[in-house]
């Protein structure tokens, strides 16, 4: 009785370790479970995301560019006169009339008595040739009085000609024989040097004219034409005048000009335009630096995200969505692709014209490169 008691407290014994084992061996299965996917986790890339929302745009314009007169008043001189003195430099203030360059007018001074002179001899010689004509017509010769009449046409001839010399001559000594600002302003050229002709093709003095305002160019990136427009205002920023803003407008838009002696066929010196800003303030004299910082916002627009949201690639463009999957440890979550029509954008975001909802989770950013289907873990 005795045996048969042990050995029935034996198998029992035996089916409470054999209980305990498959107790333990399940835990150790779940524990196991639990911290794989607790790694797994971990070493999933954590992504970040956002709802699509309505919005605006804002297209920012921005650049740099030089002041200079709106107009420039170019004083040219038709002869190869020698300066004497040349009264002003670079950048000195003048005013209207002001003697700017004196110039040496001797010889066309001692042309202008030559051919006066030469008038009067050919005016002495003509008045002989018509009291010859006289005499002759008297005689009846008619060979000799062609031969006077001819005499007399060639002389008249050559006295239009001192004519219009000495008229050129006396002009030319009256208009550039002394240089005078035609305008008041400021200097911004001189190409006259003392003792030496001005080179031809080139004004002697060039003038910004004040009364007229000022204008500065820029250039912009193709890209960012579009948001620009003839008339539109702005501030142009000096920071040589302690930060001064002085409003502007642009009054031109044109391609930008290639560089001199650049291959006109290359696109990089093709793209760009040339905006022109025209403004008025009595501190400006030419050449002083500005930048300006146009904002243009769009209408509303439905739904916007993040320009990292949004992908490329050969198949199109596309948003990677957030998605949840439950599974037997609870909530799982994958990268999947959407196709997306975007629209217009600016520096930071993106229209999406349709692909996604509202609800959709969009994955903005991520800790590590993911594509479609991959796992992620969500960054709450």
């Amino acid at each position: 009785m005795d045996a048969l008691m042990a050995a029935a407290d034996g198998e029992r014994a035996k089916k409470k370790g054999i209980r305990k084992a498959i107790v333990t061996f399940v835990i150790a299965m779940v524990a196991l479970t639990f911290f794989s996917n607790t790694l797994l986790g971990i070493s999933l890339a954590e992504v970040t995301t956002e709802k699509a929302l309505a919005g605006t745009l804002s297209h920012e314009v921005t650049g740099s560019g030089t002041v200079e007169s709106a107009e420039t008043a170019d004083v040219y001189v038709e002869t190869n006169w020698a300066a004497s003195e040349v009264e002003v430099k670079v950048g000195d203030t003048v005013k209207a009339g002001q003697e700017l360059v004196v110039f040496k007018t001797r010889e066309t001074e001692d042309s202008l008595q030559d051919n006066q002179a030469r008038y009067a001899q050919k005016q002495l010689s003509l008045e002989k040739l018509q009291e010859n004509y006289q005499d002759t017509f008297r005689s009846n010769d008619e060979k000799q009085l062609r031969s006077i009449a001819r005499d007399i046409e060639s002389t008249q001839l050559d006295m239009q000609i001192l004519e219009r010399q000495i008229a050129n001559q006396q002009r030319q000594l009256k208009e550039f024989s002394r240089m005078a600002a035609p305008v008041s302003g400021i200097v911004t050229a001189v190409n006259a040097v003392k003792g030496a002709p001005v080179p031809s093709g080139k004004a002697a003095v060039s003038i910004a004219d004040l009364s007229k305002g000022q204008q500065m160019k820029a250039t912009i990136d193709d890209a960012k034409a579009p948001y620009v427009t003839v008339g539109d205002k702005t501030e142009l920023i000096f920071s040589t005048l302690n930060n001064a803003r002085i409003s502007a407008q642009i009054t031109d838009i044109r391609d930008a000009i290639s560089p001199s002696g650049s291959n006109q066929s290359s696109p990089s010196t093709q793209k760009g335009k040339e905006i022109t800003f025209t403004l008025k303030d009595d501190r400006l004299k030419g050449g002083e630096t500005a930048e300006f910082d146009i904002v243009k916002k769009t209408a509303s627009l439905r739904s916007l995200l993040p320009n990292d949201a949004v992908r490329e690639d050969d198949q199109g463009t596309y948003v990677l969505l957030l998605k949840e999957k439950k599974g037997p440890l609870g909530t799982e979550y994958v990268a999947q692709r959407a196709n997306v029509q975007i629209g217009d954008a600016d520096d930071t975001k993106t229209s999406i014209e349709n692909g996604i909802t509202p609800l959709d989770k969009v994955i903005v950013s991520s800790s590590k490169s993911i594509s479609d289907g991959d796992r992620v873990r969500a960054n709450d």
